[in-house]
């Protein structure tokens, strides 16, 4: 397919081009960041602390293991958004919304809306909705004059900025029971004071307004419009076969396809969930609630213990690197917080900010440092140790400090090729062709972010 945007001058292209260029040569897969990192702390361990060779390797293993619940948790977290968005149910009401619109600005503005609110709850279903919509709209649009590589960019753009929800990991880390930071962030932080927050849920509802208005102004006219070509749409067309009759199978085939006993658990699952509601509102909801609930709904939607393990084999593909860098990454932090080290950084945080700019600072630091180190959450563990301990010696709130922190952590996503690799992979497109609109959603939201965190230091 032709991706070339027809609208793009050639020195702004170029520019695009080598900026892309040089983020895929030079930013390598986060399992090279990790072992990167870890070589780095354990240098810093040895130049900065009293620590020795030895003492470091024993903080290394007396980290290495902190996060496997954590670990189980995000896994679960991923993979269960992935079936909950992989059901027919929820597809054939994609296709329904897809139809509702009846122009292209509308339908780019509906698009923007339905994934950002949807990823903002979920940020794994959202992935999903996503790139599903998208290929809806290039299928059943076409012909409408909606630039592909423009639908492409929103699809991620709009999923990774509006991800800043109650499925975010730090927020859901530290609202979580007998988590391993919990001491040193005081305590639990409950979702009301962080995804739920009135500064945050304000903030996320400015750019949910913004994002579609951006995004309708970057439209090319319908002669300059680059849609997708035939073979492309075969591919996005192309149905499965049709499941096998269940009058032709084993009795214990026939149960792996029965409706029975998935809906029944689920039915329990979600009176549970309804129950923890009722009696404990919003502010006790945390990572284990969000995944049962979760768990429950996918059972549910699949219907059938067949179908539902089946998505979870898909699922599990996305899941590799939580599994195995998680224990590298508490190692990290084994470092850090049992050398002495985080005290140390702790005071180059303090010396370079005022209580007036902390919170702005942790948004900069976040985003320039995800840019390099896409890690998805994960970081937060090895940077908590000392962020949070400035920022309460500055007199911010820690859970201000943590709406920083993942903010900063999504506005990096839109100019690192990393996590838009899926997306790349769905659409048949490159890196260089999405960059200039999440480039200018990068521009707006770190505007917005840093006015929002500038004016409103310790929240609302």
């Amino acid at each position: 397919m032709s991706t070339e945007t027809k609208t793009t001058k050639n020195g702004s292209r170029g520019i695009v081009d080598s900026f892309t260029e040089w983020s895929l040569n030079w930013v390598p897969d986060s399992m090279v960041f990790v072992l990167v990192l870890t070589v780095i702390v354990y240098l810093m361990g040895l130049g900065l602390t009293k620590h020795g060779p030895m003492d470091l390797i024993d903080d290394y293993a007396k980290g290495f293991w902190l996060l496997l619940t954590f670990a189980m948790q995000m896994t679960i977290m991923m993979i269960t958004g992935f079936v909950v968005a992989d059901s027919k149910l929820v597809k054939s009401g994609i296709v329904k919304l897809v139809d509702w619109p009846k122009t292209a600005k509308s339908t780019m503005i509906m698009f923007c809306l339905v994934v950002g609110i949807v990823a903002w709850m979920h940020w794994g279903i959202g992935l999903m909705l996503s790139i599903v919509m998208c290929k809806e709209i290039a299928v059943r649009k076409r012909g409408m004059g909606i630039h592909f590589p423009l639908l492409a960019g929103a699809s991620y753009c709009v999923m990774v900025i509006m991800a800043n929800g109650p499925s975010q990991a730090a927020p859901l880390l530290a609202a979580t029971p007998g988590n391993f930071l919990e001491k040193t962030i005081g305590g639990l932080i409950p979702l009301t004071q962080t995804a739920l927050s009135p500064f945050l849920l304000t903030f996320m509802l400015v750019q949910l307004f913004c994002l579609p208005i951006i995004l309708v102004l970057l439209m090319p006219k319908k002669e300059n419009a680059v849609e997708i070509d035939e073979a492309t749409f075969k591919e996005y067309t192309y149905v499965q076969p049709k499941a096998v009759d269940t009058a032709s199978l084993r009795p214990a085939e026939r149960w792996e396809r029965s409706r029975i006993l998935p809906t029944a658990v689920a039915a329990v699952m979600l009176i549970w969930v309804g129950k923890f509601f009722v009696v404990n509102g919003v502010s006790k909801l945390d990572l284990n609630v969000i995944n049962f609930s979760f768990f429950a709904l996918g059972l549910l939607l699949h219907g059938t213990p067949h179908s539902f393990i089946a998505s979870v084999r898909q699922g599990v593909n996305t899941t590799f690197g939580v599994i195995i860098q998680f224990p590298m990454y508490a190692g990290i932090f084994g470092i850090i917080s049992f050398s002495g080290l985080a005290s140390i950084i702790t005071h180059w945080f303090i010396s370079i900010s005022t209580p007036g700019t902390y919170a702005w600072v942790v948004f900069a630091y976040t985003a320039f440092m995800d840019f390099f180190v896409p890690s998805g959450g994960s970081k937060f563990v090895i940077e908590a140790p000392y962020i949070i301990p400035a920022g309460q010696a500055l007199g911010v709130p820690v859970h201000h400090i943590i709406n920083a922190y993942s903010t900063g952590g999504q506005l990096a996503n839109n100019i690192q090729p990393f996590w838009a690799l899926p997306f790349l992979a769905a659409y048949k497109l490159k890196f260089q062709d999405i960059l200039p609109y999440t480039f200018a959603i990068f521009l707006v939201s770190g505007i917005l972010g840093t006015i929002a965190f500038l004016l409103f230091p310790m929240g609302l």
